[in-house]
């Protein structure tokens, strides 16, 4: 597994790409100086709002399990490989779905102790592997009766509808993307791949949770505990 690059080998590697940008004849003064500024910045700020994210879930994770204590984490040889592996995946991303499910896994992978650690592993790969669009297509296959009993409390007391396929009830509950897009059928044939489910097309989906025993295992992972 790459590790995270340390502060010094980090520098290193900066001064090393500076040095060489400026052997390029002509611009490449410029091109370091864009290096500096335009590159460098935003990924050191990246790496720090994620830390300090992590420092906060370290927190509460103390506070919830009964005599954790930051060293014990510390010495704790697979809370230190999802660390490393969750933040590689954190900082190559800037999108805050992504970010909060790395979180979230991070913490559950102290909290759900008889979980195995292959699939801790397994499951952050296919966060980083995942779209904010595979995680919405995923929640709707695994909650779709949700999705329908939302959409019948909007409606006034005296009508009932009855959903003839889950394509009109994606359809009404989300307006950016329609059902039959080729993308959710790619989105679908994925997460199918990846085992969450256990259908390869959008349209051949149930009322009822087409999520495999794993994909639950994978959506409680990233999700929150109470």
């Amino acid at each position: 597994m790459e590790e995270l690059p340390t502060k010094d080998k980090k520098d290193h590697i900066h001064k090393a790409t500076k040095v060489g940008l400026n052997f390029i004849p002509i611009a490449g003064g410029a091109l370091a100086e864009i290096f500096e500024t335009v590159f460098s910045a935003p990924i050191d700020k990246r790496k720090e709002e994620w830390l300090k994210r992590l420092a906060v879930t370290i927190d509460e994770l103390c506070e919830k399990v009964e005599g954790l204590t930051p060293e014990k984490l510390s010495n704790n040889p697979e809370f230190i490989s999802i660390y490393l592996q969750a933040s590689n995946i954190a900082i190559r991303t800037h999108q805050e779905e992504k970010l909060n499910m790395l979180n979230i896994a991070v913490k559950n992978s102290v909290i759900q102790e008889n979980l195995d650690e292959s699939k801790k592993m397994i499951f952050l790969r296919l966060v980083d592997q995942m779209t904010p669009l595979h995680i919405k297509v995923f929640h709707f296959l695994s909650f779709t009766n949700q999705y329908v009993k939302e959409l019948n409390n909007r409606l006034p007391s005296n009508i009932i509808k009855t959903w003839s396929n889950v394509s009109s009830v994606w359809n009404e509950s989300f307006k950016d993307i329609n059902a039959g897009s080729p993308l959710i059928n790619l989105i679908t044939n994925d997460l199918y791949n990846y085992g969450l489910i256990d259908i390869s097309v959008f349209h051949k989906a149930s009322m009822d949770s087409v999520a495999t025993g794993l994909g639950r295992e994978f959506f409680g992972f990233i999700t929150e505990t109470t």
